[in-house]
């Protein structure tokens, strides 16, 4: 089905951690931003600021990892937004990426348990974790309740589960869809764009 019946949504992926910039996979872990992830967040905050008349009447929703709840903290004290009105929501934590968290992608990339498939991928769940098809079961129930526009702040694998669903992706393309930090994605009528720091195309 293509989800154009959807409010307008705003996606915004967490700014750099050091595990980031590492290449480590961080899943469920705690990692906080580093200097560049709140710089990234403070500059992105300072062009959303530029959207207030708009964002205005948006919900504010959060994963509850501390990484986005950071970059939420930044962003809705720039708008300004009461934090106690962003509402921190489960169902966009990041996916579990179970015994290879806080292992090097290129590691999992390399295993032979990994899917070269990108239909496959899709449904791949490693051994204590998720698959993108769970993240994305995760995505269409919480749209399932949103009725206002919102502005989400979260993470990559569940963000391509988020822009995927909205878009009626095929599954095999959601894998790989960029999710850049220090941008935001608009998500309107059945359609996505990403936008830098500088409100320019990204």
């Amino acid at each position: 089905m293509l989800n154009k019946s959807l409010p307008t949504l705003y996606f915004v992926r967490h700014g750099e951690t050091n595990w980031n910039k590492q290449g480590l996979i961080q899943g469920t872990h705690e990692v906080e931003l580093n200097a560049n992830g709140v710089a990234q967040a403070e500059a992105l905050a300072a062009a959303l600021k530029l959207k207030q008349a708009e964002l205005k009447d948006f919900d504010f929703v959060v994963s509850p990892q501390l990484r986005a709840q950071q970059t939420m903290k930044i962003i809705a004290e720039a708008q300004p937004r009461d934090l106690a009105l962003v509402r921190t929501e489960p169902r966009v934590r990041e996916l579990g990426f179970g015994v290879w968290e806080g292992k090097p992608f290129w590691e999992l990339k390399a295993s032979p348990i990994y899917p070269a498939d990108p239909e496959a991928h899709y449904e791949w769940r490693p051994q204590g974790g998720e698959s993108y098809a769970d993240g994305v079961a995760r995505v269409d129930d919480f749209l399932s309740t949103i009725t206002r526009p919102t502005l989400i702040v979260a993470h990559g694998a569940i963000g391509r589960c988020l822009i995927g669903f909205v878009t009626n992706m095929e599954p095999a393309a959601i894998c790989h869809l960029p999710t850049p930090q220090g941008c935001y994605c608009k998500l309107e009528n059945g359609t996505f764009m990403w936008t830098d720091a500088n409100n320019e195309p990204a």
